[in-house]
């Protein structure tokens, strides 16, 4: 519980001193390790947990999601506003080795906001992410013994909250979390800019 509490009290300060240092005219600017014709590629996984068992005689196995977004900056308006437009395409799946394994494959189109809070190599955005999950069943169904592909498909829409932490110029890490009907409520992984 102590920790608990120190922990809270880190995140209030860090706040109240970022808050300080923030001005109006941050939100209409891009952050300092990001301009606007800057392309950022995010590699990630899911935080879903990938695992393997055996059930009886049989061996289940889920993948976790992985995804790779490919991100362009682009000033908007006249005060050059900090949005970015992208894609983004991903995997996962789960199933039965001896009956069938489910593949879900997202694959979207995404628009965001950076938000410029003052910090060097910190990039915070706002993202919104439509599209299509491919969903394809292959192998033996236990109620269907035939062995087919199955393709079936279901829309996507979700907004998260981002992330991005620069080290250098090019390398950094990412994460994003937030509420939709992605494989995923919330992603880590290595972002590249270039």
């Amino acid at each position: 519980m102590k920790k608990l509490v120190l922990i809270l009290f880190l995140i209030a300060g860090f706040s109240v001193i970022s808050v300080s240092a923030w001005e109006p005219g941050d939100l209409t600017t891009f952050p300092s390790c990001m301009d606007e014709n800057s392309w950022i590629m995010n590699l990630g996984v899911g935080l879903d947990s990938a695992f393997f068992t055996y059930v009886g005689n049989e061996l289940y196995l889920a993948i976790p999601p992985v995804r790779i977004t490919l991100d362009k900056n682009a000033g908007i308006g006249d005060r050059n506003l900090p949005f970015f437009f992208g894609g983004l395409v991903g995997y996962s799946g789960w199933g039965w080795r001896n009956y069938y394994f489910n593949h879900r494959i997202p694959v979207g189109f995404r628009a965001g906001y950076h938000f410029n809070w003052g910090v060097d190599g910190l990039d915070t955005y706002i993202v919104t992410t439509a599209g299509w999950i491919v969903n394809i069943r292959t192998g033996d169904n236990r109620h269907n013994p035939r062995s087919a592909v199955h393709f079936a498909d279901d829309f996507i829409f979700d907004i998260k909250l981002g992330a991005r932490w620069f080290i250098g110029n090019v390398f950094g890490f990412w994460a994003e979390a937030g509420y939709g009907n992605t494989p995923s409520y919330a992603d880590i992984g290595l972002s590249f800019k270039f």
